[in-house]
């Protein structure tokens, strides 16, 4: 008996040693990385995804309190991490887009239709709107409506020659009478119009909205945005806002995920993918050529080998292979005994 389980023992040693230690096996983790993408792509898709069991991996997943603990993390800890890491970046943002891919962008930026007409009309709606269109109307007619007095007094003898004595003073004071008049007519004429005034302001951009003097100031919109730092960008990104944020980052996510729609929407996009992917291999179905699209096999094995041998050195591994060595020397042992009955 003593025999026997020294034996597993030894056996269970041994395939610990043979698949951690060693130049061999980590060879051979490198190879087995490198069959298994080989292999997966060319699989059908069908052999790879059960519909039924991704439709309840996604009900599990789209559990409230689940989404909840998951965002409440990234939110609080690591969003605050990049950002306090952006704000350190004074280099500008586009010296991530090389020339060519800023030529593309400005011809992207130039084609027609790009801007759809919804987004300028609620630019020109609503109080704040009205309101600066007011403010400067406002200022603009009051000063058109006394230019024509105030050029009169000037060129007029009683301006260029009596501004010194009282002539000067009774114009003056004229001038003022009528800004007082003139205002509260302005500011009715305001009450009844900006609106309508705003209107006839976003159709007009509307309708000019692809002419030369639109594009360019997208394409400098744009620019504006690439000549300038990530730290200039979030320049206003303090504490106070990330908390803020991730308080509506975190609301959000429950929302959504307590929204009936939500998992009945991730079914039914599980159903198109399965159709799509009918008849298809895991390559077929992402356009993916396997002897194109390789992976960097060398850097994925390095990187992972320490983390696989770390989990087959682990004592629930070692108890999981002990089991099996035990299963496979019982299974080999009642092999054997049946083999030599007559």
């Amino acid at each position: 008996m003593g025999g026997a389980s020294e034996r597993r023992l030894a056996v269970t040693s041994w395939l610990r040693v043979r698949l951690t230690e060693g130049v061999r096996p980590q060879e051979e983790w490198r190879e087995l990385w490198e069959a298994t993408w080989d292999h997966l792509l060319a699989t059908p898709v069908v052999d790879l995804i059960d519909a039924k069991a991704a439709k309840a991996l996604a009900d599990r997943l789209v559990d409230p309190e689940l989404v909840t603990e998951l965002a409440r993390p990234i939110v609080a800890d690591v969003a605050r991490v990049v950002i306090a890491e952006l704000r350190a970046d004074e280099d500008p943002v586009g010296r991530l887009l090389p020339p060519e891919a800023r030529a593309q962008l400005h011809e992207a930026l130039v084609r027609p239709g790009l801007v759809h007409p919804d987004w300028v009309r609620a630019m020109f709606r609503g109080e704040a709107a009205e309101a600066v269109l007011s403010d400067a109307l406002y200022r603009a007619l009051t000063d058109f409506s006394t230019l024509l007095p105030r050029l009169l007094v000037k060129i007029s003898p009683m301006g260029r020659f009596g501004v010194l004595g009282g002539a000067g003073a009774l114009a003056e004071k004229l001038i003022l009478e009528l800004e007082k008049l003139i205002e509260p007519e302005i500011k009715s004429f305001l009450a009844d119009s900006t609106e309508r005034v705003l209107e006839r302001a976003a159709e007009f951009t509307i309708a000019k909205i692809d002419d030369p003097a639109s594009i360019e100031f997208r394409a400098t919109f744009v620019n504006f945005v690439l000549s300038k730092s990530t730290a200039f960008l979030l320049e206003a990104a303090d504490d106070e806002l990330i908390d803020d944020m991730g308080s509506v980052v975190e609301m959000t996510a429950r929302h959504w995920a307590e929204a009936p729609e939500t998992a009945e929407g991730i079914r039914e996009w599980i159903d198109r993918a399965i159709d799509y992917c009918a008849g298809k291999s895991l390559g077929e179905a992402l356009q993916l050529d396997g002897s194109k699209a390789r992976p960097p096999v060398d850097a994925l094995a390095d990187a992972t080998w320490p983390a696989f041998t770390t989990v087959l050195t682990s004592p629930q591994a070692q108890a999981w292979m002990g089991a099996l060595v035990d299963e496979f020397l019982d299974e080999y042992e009642r092999t054997a005994t049946r083999e030599q009955r007559p």
